[in-house]
């Protein structure tokens, strides 16, 4: 059964009381949670949680049909694991046994791996909860070893378990870029341009598209995807509703590494239907043909700006 995760709502304390006031629960949980769990605690926990630092807090309620069921977060450490995340969770018992937590934990791990610099998420759940183990073990996580006698839990001193799942450490790592980095990814759009496409544009064409960097309100509607060589930005691919590319470039310096592929196909995860398209410069046709496009129509000239559209369908002529 699949599962959605979303932030919290003050209209969730309901739900999240009465899942939490059960003991089979609780015996899994670190303790400090009151019993029985009040929907004041709940809103308590839910105010917390949306008004804590979203780059420490990935906080979410796991919900069927927009029902909060489950819990799930992971929290940032400090200090040298700064770029380290524990995951945290739990379910309601009448879902567990239906992979709705395994679902939950890929989602979150691929949203923080894909919109954020954390590059660990570990878990430590006792040794005993066989069922989150398999959980995490399905997930993808890699048991690290038992931690013998780690904690004291109702009286008694119990082993915990270590999981991990790492980031990839693969050259030119591609995530979904956050708002504060958009700065950074228009100033490579714009200096790329300069760079390959201007020469091909009239002053007309050139106004125009720095026009369309500077326009906010079209920014805001795009979804960014960069390439990093480490904290380095050297890709940028942005798209704009319903599935077309509205930016796509590279780095001069790192030209013919695989970098664009690499954004295309991350930015392909995201969508169910493998249908694009792009109203590609001159300068790039060769490039989206290299990626399975094919154009759809002859030349065009909008604003100044040359253009071929070009079509992606996965299975289609290529």
């Amino acid at each position: 059964m699949s599962c959605a995760l979303r932030k919290w709502r003050l209209s969730d304390a309901k739900e999240l009381a009465a899942a939490l006031n059960n003991e089979n629960i609780l015996n899994n949980l670190r303790d400090g949670l009151p019993f029985p769990y009040t929907e004041q605690d709940a809103r308590d926990y839910i105010i917390a949680m949306l008004s804590a630092d979203e780059n420490d807090t990935f906080a979410y309620a796991i919900t069927i049909d927009d029902r909060a069921i489950g819990s799930i977060g992971a929290f940032r450490q400090g200090n040298i694991h700064r770029q380290t995340a524990e995951l945290g969770y739990y379910l309601a018992e009448e879902y567990w046994g239906r992979g709705i937590m395994t679902d939950a934990i890929r989602q979150l791990c691929s949203l923080i791996f894909e919109t954020t610099d954390i590059l660990r998420i570990y878990a430590e759940p006792f040794s005993y909860n066989t069922g989150s183990r398999r959980t995490l073990e399905k997930a993808g996580f890699t048991c690290e070893g038992t931690m013998k006698s780690n904690a004291v839990k109702n009286g008694k001193a119990v082993d915990m378990t270590l999981y991990s799942l790492t980031r990839s450490l693969e050259p030119y790592p591609v995530r979904r870029l956050s708002q504060a980095e958009l700065p950074a990814a228009l100033e490579l759009c714009w200096q790329v341009f300069l760079e390959f496409e201007a020469p091909e544009y009239s002053t007309e064409g050139v106004a125009a598209f720095r026009a369309s960097l500077d326009d906010k309100e079209r920014t805001r509607q795009l979804r960014f995807y960069g390439a990093f060589d480490g904290e380095k930005l050297v890709g940028v691919l942005c798209m704009r509703a319903p599935q077309h590319i509205g930016g796509f470039f590279v780095d001069a310096a790192y030209l013919r590494r695989g970098i664009g592929r690499r954004l295309f196909e991350a930015m392909r995860r995201d969508y169910a239907r493998q249908v694009f398209t792009v109203n590609s410069s001159p300068y790039a046709v060769e490039v989206y043909r290299h990626l399975g496009f094919v154009p759809t129509d002859t030349e065009q000239l909008t604003d100044g700006l040359r253009y071929t559209p070009m079509r992606y369908e996965q299975g289609g002529r290529s």
